[in-house]
């Protein structure tokens, strides 16, 4: 048998089923030899990913670089990569995600010497620790990302964590309100001082921050109509307001007469407390004419009334978008129709959110459908019968509609 070139690779079948391939990809400046692994489910996609080292073998690694600590790394990758090209409020949560989910497991780790191991013991001691598989997918979506731009500046020549499976994650399912209890939280609106907030998001679907960074600058009540332009964020540095994450977040909703009458009565409100929109351009102000934290509108706003409208504490005030969304697929309202007035992104998004709430509407269209044939058979036709008359008990063709 030809002995096997160095660099060339071997692959084997490990006792646990898999397959694995190591290649020599290097030499260390003080002449140790670099050595890496790759796992497969098959022999096939053992061999590819063993090509694929083997094509990057003859590109230089940055082993200064990849001699740093996992945690290192990852604190510049969040500090010039994530912070320059992300929103201020996602680099907060890449950070919190790498400091609750990962660096406690594997910050210690090198960079050269992450392995399929490691990944696979890093998931396993989350599950130990409790974490959910939300938190995982979490984490694994968030390393993954980091380590693409490590592969991408030759610091290491692959991701390891490729190979590990996804987690499942239970989407929760939406459950928005009935008619019934959306009147009863109306009830409850007005004895509270921003409660005109509620039927608001019910009536227009607006996010709580586009609520909340709502101006009346934005309103036209003769219209019938309020422009979203701005949204509230939360960071730790304070409140600030961006624009909407997306063009189709920028968007035009209009009003219903009820949604119209909140609004004027949250802007007698603003009257009478002192506030008022010439020197308040402010719609849900705290009351120092200042924009309301999430936090406190929750607590202050939304528990209360949705304790006294009888409704049970799993109800977030994110629900009432969802309300929104279910009142107009139950009055036949288009998903395309709905996707805009939403601001989703997507066609898609709005699809998937809501396809369980359309069985419905599914159910509806099936019954008309069925009417169609049924009033055509229905329909007054002219059918010539024979009739026996009375007079003489002849028999003679009449025409009977």
């Amino acid at each position: 048998m030809a002995k096997r070139a160095n660099g060339e690779g071997t692959i084997s079948k490990r006792k646990d089923g898999r397959w694995q391939g190591l290649v020599t990809v290097g030499r260390h400046s003080r002449g140790k030899t670099v050595r890496k692994c790759v796992y497969g489910k098959t022999q096939q996609e053992c061999r590819e990913k063993v090509e694929l080292l083997k094509q990057q073998a003859g590109k230089k690694l940055d082993f200064k670089r990849a001699s740093d600590s996992l945690a290192a790394y990852l604190q510049h990758w969040l500090d010039n990569v994530v912070r320059l090209n992300k929103a201020a409020r996602t680099h907060e949560e890449y950070d919190l995600a790498c400091r609750l989910y990962i660096v406690p497991f594997i910050g210690h780790r090198k960079l050269a010497k992450l392995s399929a191991e490691d990944m696979e013991s890093w998931q396993a001691a989350m599950v130990r620790k409790g974490h959910t598989n939300n938190q995982r997918l979490r984490g694994i979506r968030i390393l993954r990302n980091a380590l693409n731009r490590a592969v991408k500046n030759r610091i290491i020549d692959i991701n390891p964590v490729q190979v590990l499976d996804i987690p499942k994650v239970e989407r929760r399912e939406v459950i928005p309100l009935e008619l019934d209890q959306c009147k009863d939280l109306f009830a409850e609106c007005e004895k509270h001082r921003l409660g005109d907030i509620v039927p608001l998001a019910v009536l227009t679907g607006l996010r709580l921050g586009e609520l909340l960074a709502l101006e009346w600058s934005d309103v036209n009540l003769s219209e019938g109509v309020l422009s979203v332009r701005r949204t509230l964020q939360e960071l730790k540095s304070g409140k600030s307001v961006k624009a909407p994450k997306s063009k189709a977040g920028r968007r035009a909703v209009n009003l219903d007469s009820l949604a119209v009458q909140a609004l004027k009565n949250r802007r007698r409100k603003a009257i009478k407390e002192g506030c008022h929109p010439d020197h308040v351009p402010i719609v849900f102000p705290n009351t120092l004419g200042k924009h309301q934290f999430r936090g406190e509108l929750t607590r202050q706003t939304w528990y209360p009334i949705r304790t006294a409208a009888d409704l049970p504490k799993s109800v977030r005030f994110h629900d009432l978008r969802h309300s929104h969304a279910s009142l107009m697929i139950a009055a036949g309202i288009h998903l395309k129709v709905i996707q805009a007035r939403l601001g989703h992104s997507t066609f898609e998004l709005t699809a998937n959110t809501y396809s369980h709430l359309l069985q419905g509407a599914q159910a509806d269209a099936a019954e008309r459908v069925g009417r169609l044939f049924v009033d055509a058979d229905t329909e007054l036709v002219d059918v010539k019968v024979d009739v026996k008359t009375e007079s003489g008990g002849e028999w003679k063709t009449a025409d009977v509609t």
